[in-house]
């Protein structure tokens, strides 16, 4: 979104915290040139749950317009801070802070105070899903809708038949569900289809799912592949024609839209974000990957029947709706206004 902003006349700088959570790697530059963006680079104090970020207020002070992404503690600061300094701010939701459950009661507590009353700085807020929407509603009096846009992992209409995860290697993508379906399905069809695991390590371990596929039967065919560049992801999408996932729980589901941007038929777990999204695209499937395995794995070779050649048109069409040109357009729009 910066750099659209920038190419269209715009100065644009962005905040962030000088470490990437779940990183091994140390503290990044404190300050970068990125093409025409000036990158922030702040430290902090806590944890990824929550953090305070250690940088003077009046860095804040010389911005028409701050934008804020997500409602972590980053809300709050630009909350109190940019309300000192009567700036205009908007932000969006991007799923909260309720990726998983650990800590409902605590997050429901602070989402309720915290949050709420945060909320009340913004000029706009702008939901990703409808879920987001139903979950902010009444928290901000120009309460949005606003879906994510993607980068579509190409132009062409992928013809391949293997399984593609494509995400962080997070405990509630449910990522080892999908492998020991996928081992079911491998059973009971012969499949030559492979799977292919593609993203950076989080809370999982690639040396974790490489034993789980091994105890499975398939270590030869599942592709752990970590975090590829755009190329190398392209390149495997080629291979595939199903994007896979057991995630409980998606701010929007961006790498599905990504995936179906080049024909990939979805097979994922009907959390709020899924539900939606295959819901408006009328193709794919939802797929409860934490039942039992046998009963997962019929889910999925009847979905597969049920796919026709039209489909993955109807889904490259859909994923088509999510163009950056349209929300830079849209975002713009709500900052001038």
């Amino acid at each position: 979104m910066a750099t659209r902003q920038a190419a269209k006349g715009h100065d644009v700088e962005i905040l962030t915290l000088d470490r990437i959570f779940h990183s091994e790697h140390g503290a990044l530059r404190g300050e970068e040139i990125m093409g025409p963006l000036v990158v922030h680079r702040t430290s902090f104090v806590g944890k990824r749950r929550f953090f305070i970020p250690l940088i003077h207020p009046k860095l804040l002070k010389k911005f028409d317009m701050i934008h804020v992404h997500n409602t972590d503690t980053f809300f709050e600061y630009c909350a109190i801070f940019g309300t000192l300094f009567k700036k205009k701010m908007v932000a969006t939701t991007h799923g909260g802070f309720f990726h998983t459950k650990d800590f409902s009661a605590i997050k429901k507590l602070y989402f309720n105070l915290i949050t709420k009353f945060s909320c009340k700085a913004y000029k706009a807020l702008f939901a990703i899903s409808q879920n987001d929407f139903n979950t902010f509603q009444g928290m901000n009096d120009n309460l949005l809708f606003m879906p994510n846009a993607v980068e579509p992992l190409g132009n062409y209409l992928t013809d391949g038949r293997d399984y593609m995860y494509f995400g962080r290697l997070a405990a509630h993508k449910g990522v080892e569900n999908v492998i020991k379906a996928y081992a079911a399905v491998v059973k009971k069809t012969g499949t030559l289809s492979r799977l292919h695991i593609i993203g950076p390590e989080w809370d999982v371990k690639i040396a974790d799912l490489k034993a789980l596929a091994e105890a499975e039967g398939v270590a030869d065919r599942v592709m752990l592949h970590g975090p590829l560049s755009q190329q190398d992801l392209q390149n495997i999408a080629k291979q595939c024609g199903y994007f896979v996932s057991g995630s409980t729980y998606e701010g929007f589901g961006m790498s599905m839209i990504e995936t179906m941007a080049v024909g990939m038929i979805p097979l994922v777990f009907p959390n709020e974000s899924f539900k939606e999204l295959v819901g408006k695209a009328g193709v794919g499937a939802c797929i409860d990957y934490g039942a039992d395995v046998n009963l997962v794995a019929d889910q999925i070779i009847e979905a597969q029947k049920n796919v026709r050649p039209e489909d993955k048109i109807k889904a490259q069409q859909f994923a088509g709706l999510y163009s950056w040109d349209k929300l830079v357009d849209a975002t713009l729009k709500v900052y001038e206004e």
